[in-house]
């Protein structure tokens, strides 16, 4: 009866660690470490993509949807990694279909608006569909444009769109903006339902380049839009450069996701509408004056560009789900130049950039841990009830949004002249004052770090601004070497967890007791077998139990060490692969 009460134990941390715990404890604030060695861009990146030369495609039957328009995928079709594909017409992913694409997979996508049908180059997963792009870190899945390096473009292609059951607060079958007028289809692309555990598929280390086709006008999809997706859903490594809207916009779900990069973005970095209530940890937002949204000045429908956008809907209404997404351990590089100050902008650019982040109509967002430098305005609050969420508007309101631990510079500087309604710091729209929203943001109990640094080189990050070759971790003196913070209630709703895994055919794992008395315990669910060296060692990184190598298989593994030897205290238990590792805090305590 012991051993089985022991094994359900077991069981239910190891569900309850796959589901609620998400958020890495990291000793740093912003997207990186400054140890080169853990830079997670390493490998899989690529900051030069118009000058990257691709080889041509020699697979155009497979993800060709042209001659009808769309081509639907109702089977497991996998790809071949050997063969670069051509990628026309909408791929339409339905219900039960399943597209894999394997690690180093190229595919080269082209749209053509002027075809018969028109030829929308995207791909679309349907609700109950799934799609599982399994790049990896040294050898990531590319979709980039057809045509020839130095002649690319933004929307050269469409993108990828999701849509999962999982809840919005607009409607059932929510649809992407674009797809109601496919003369083809326009049934495609609708989200929503009732079951935030959803699951759609994986995603994990891939570029996505020079998407964002404008389907008609002003109604350009994004580099990847997740809508209604669920938290069953897998997101690690996205790089979306040079897209023609925004590079990451979730409408409404519950997806989870790890180290996104937008990379020279047209509209915004980072957008959230519709209820969206999932969290994102280690991501990185590039601004370039050269890329921005082209109606910036329209007198209808003017969108300026600007790191993170947030509503709870287009009206600010309260329908709920709120928006209520956590970003934390986030780069925003904005397109004021290193050395300079917003005033030194072209009139162009002035009007087409604003703000780091552009919280309203009703939106909860939060942001923590994170790095802004280089906007106009760093955080604007758009609209009485997002003030009263925030606690600013009503200090008797229980904060349901938090924007703390985060290292601001070049405020002082950044806009001029003040007014009543915005500063270098912050912007707001509606009550209370500005002073009101500018001591709020500098609150002790929020603990931002706010121009403590010059914005001069080398004194936030190494070299985030490099033409093409950027390097994102911060300086050896920079404030963002500073532990990050996680206690905030709607951060700790996520949970938090003293490890880190890497190894790439991991699936769930569970490592106890901990506290350790004597002994402790590695479980581990693996898709496919994996060679392992187990170690303990101090936090200095000294080896102080030697457990050996251990063959594992896929399913089901359990890893037994004693911990007799040691002395009270923090160690770290360390399972090394071949291509990564899963390094995890333990306590031991006898």
């Amino acid at each position: 009866m012991k051993k089985i009460v022991t094994l359900v134990a077991a069981a239910l941390i190891l569900v309850g660690k796959s589901q609620a715990q998400f958020f890495e404890e990291t000793d740093f604030v912003g997207a990186l470490s400054s140890d080169a060695s853990k830079d997670w861009t390493t490998g899989w990146t690529n900051w030069n993509p118009q000058n990257t030369t691709y080889p041509a495609a020699n697979e155009t039957t497979t993800l060709n949807g042209s001659a009808t328009g769309k081509l639907e995928i109702t089977t497991t079709i996998t790809l071949d990694a050997t063969k670069v594909y051509l990628l026309k017409g909408v791929i339409l992913i339905k219900d039960g279909g399943k597209l894999v694409i394997p690690a180093g997979t190229i595919i080269r996508a082209e749209a053509d608006l002027n075809a018969t049908p028109k030829n929308y180059a995207s791909i679309v997963v349907e609700r109950g569909g799934k799609i599982e792009i399994n790049g990896m870190s040294n050898k990531p899945v590319v979709i980039t444009s057809n045509k020839a390096a130095g002649s690319r473009n933004r929307g050269d292609w469409g993108g990828i769109v999701l849509s999962g059951k999982a809840k919005n607060n607009q409607s059932a079958d929510n649809q992407v903006e674009g797809f109601n007028n496919i003369s083809f289809d326009a049934t495609m692309a609708k989200g929503g339902g009732t079951d935030d555990a959803d699951n759609s598929g994986s995603i994990s280390y891939v570029r996505l380049e020079y998407g964002g086709l404008a389907f008609e006008a002003n109604k350009e999809i994004n580099g990847i839009t997740f809508n209604s997706v669920g938290s069953g859903t897998k997101i690690e490594g996205i790089q979306c450069s040079y897209t023609g809207d925004d590079g990451f916009e979730w409408f409404g779900g519950t997806v989870n996701a790890k180290k996104l990069v937008a990379f020279r973005i047209t509209d915004d970095d980072f957008d959230t509408d519709y209820g969206f209530r999932g969290a994102v940890q280690f991501g990185i937002g590039v601004k370039d004056t050269s890329q921005y949204d082209l109606t910036y000045s329209a007198v209808s429908g003017s969108s300026t560009s600007e790191g993170f956008e947030s509503d709870n809907d287009a009206g600010g209404s309260g329908k709920t789900p709120y928006t209520s997404a956590v970003f934390s351990n986030m780069t925003m590089v904005g397109p004021v130049k290193i050395g300079s100050t917003y005033a030194d902008l072209p009139t162009v650019q002035k009007n087409a950039f604003r703000r780091g982040a552009r919280i309203r109509r009703n939106s909860r967002l939060s942001i923590v841990n994170s790095v802004f430098m280089g906007y106009r305005n760093f955080l604007m609050i758009d609209g009485d009830s997002t003030m009263t969420a925030a606690g600013i508007a009503d200090s008797t309101f229980p904060a349901t949004m938090a924007f703390q631990n985060n290292v601001i510079v070049n405020s002082a500087a950044a806009f001029s002249p003040a007014s009543s309604t915005a500063n270098g710091l912050v912007e707001k729209a509606g009550t209370p004052s500005l002073n009101r929203l500018d001591g709020w943001v500098k609150a002790a109990t929020n603990k931002n770090n706010i121009n403590s640094v010059a914005y001069t080189a080398g004194t936030v990050l190494v070299d985030p601004q490099n033409a093409t070759s950027p390097v994102f971790r911060p300086a050896s003196t920079s404030p963002a070497v500073a532990a990050a913070v996680f206690t905030h209630p709607r951060v700790a709703s996520f949970g938090t967890f003293n490890s880190v895994n890497t190894l790439e055919n991991i699936g769930t794992y569970v490592i106890y007791p901990n506290p350790s008395a004597g002994s402790l315990f590695a479980e581990l669910e693996l898709t496919a077998p994996e060679k392992v060296n187990v170690t303990i060692t101090n936090l200095n990184g000294t080896v102080v139990v030697d457990a050996g190598s251990h063959q594992l298989n896929a399913g089901f593994n359990s890893i037994a060490c004693s911990t007799e030897s040691l002395n009270n205290g923090l160690y770290l238990i360390v399972i090394a692969g071949e291509n990564g590792k899963l390094t995890q805090k333990v306590l031991v305590q006898k």
